[in-house]
């Protein structure tokens, strides 16, 4: 019988060292709730990760900090819940309204 997942994930994070973007992420979602009370109190992203960055908290760049901000967290609070689709009725369909093509000249319509 296989082990189970968690015991896998542990084996394969003991055998393959993490990737400097899952550090990252992981580093950021670390300070996810500093980072959010800090622009909830008004101040700027790129002021965020500078105190970080000389903090040494955060060693990656602005661009990859910017896009986790933005990724995890305005673009989260942005988002719209989304309404439930209704069924159309299929005999609501109107027929085209616009110009159609018929390729038999009508002599009443060209005079």
């Amino acid at each position: 019988m296989e082990p189970r997942l968690s015991a896998r994930i542990a084996e394969h994070v003991k055998t393959h060292p993490a990737s400097p973007r899952e550090r990252n992420r992981a580093v950021f979602l670390a300070l996810l709730p500093e980072i959010r009370q800090a622009l909830d109190e008004g101040w700027s992203v790129i002021t965020i990760w500078r105190t970080l960055h000389a903090e040494q908290k955060v060693t990656f760049s602005y661009q990859a900090f910017r896009l986790y901000v933005n990724k995890l967290i305005l673009t989260p609070a942005k988002a719209r819940p989304t309404s439930p689709s209704l069924p159309r009725e299929p005999g609501s369909a109107k027929g085209p309204t616009g110009f159609t093509f018929n390729p038999v000249p009508n002599k009443e319509e060209l005079i």
